[in-house]
Parts: C-alpha cells; sequence; structure tokens
C-alpha cells in the first residue's frame, strides 16, 4: 500500500475528497478534504495521538487487528471551495438515514 504520494503525484491531485473505509465491514467510516498526502496522515495520528476521536478509534481497532484502513480518492484535480462542496455533500449523503422516506416521495 502507497504511503505518500510523490510530489508530481501531490501536482496534479490538486485538492481532493477521499473517504477513509474499514476493512473488517468495509464501511466508509470518515470523509475529508486535503491537498498533499494527509489521506495518510490519519494512520501515524491514530498511533502516536492518546485522544480518542471517533476516527482514531476505529483506525486503532482496525491496527490491532493487523488490517490496513482502506483509501479511495473520491474527487481530485479540484480547487479547494470545490473539494469543501463534495466533502459536504458526502457527509450529509452518506449520514442521511431516511432513505426509506424519500423514496415515497
Amino acid at each position: 500500500m502507497i504511503e505518500q504520494f510523490s510530489q508530481k503525484t501531490q501536482e496534479e491531485l490538486k485538492y481532493y475528497v477521499y473517504i477513509l473505509i474499514n476493512p473488517r465491514d468495509n464501511k466508509i467510516f470518515y470523509v475529508g478534504k486535503v491537498y498533499g498526502n494527509r489521506v495518510f496522515f490519519h494512520i501515524n495520528e491514530a498511533i502516536f495521538n492518546p485522544i480518542g476521536t471517533g476516527k482514531l478509534e476505529i483506525i486503532r481497532a482496525i491496527k490491532l487487528e493487523n488490517l490496513k484502513v482502506k483509501h479511495f480518492i473520491v474527487r481530485h484535480g479540484i480547487e479547494e471551495n470545490e473539494a469543501l462542496i463534495v466533502e459536504s455533500v458526502l457527509i450529509n449523503f452518506l449520514t442521511f438515514k431516511n432513505f426509506a422516506e424519500v423514496a415515497k416521495i
């Protein structure tokens, strides 16, 4: 698994929106937007930061089972304002609880 992007890749990606996936159930547990290698920093943050946020607790549990967090870039090559919109839409969509009610409309 890639641990960081090359400088050329970072420049070509520009801002991007990514998701982190739990390999134990293949569920998305985090959506982020970033420029550079931030997508890979969460693992080190979980190892070296004792603070117990939900995201870090999930990563720690995955690591305890000797598994790796899956990363997926949803959209890339965009400007920061576009990345904010994509991130926001994904978070709203993924946390929407009542799809059955929408289907009735």
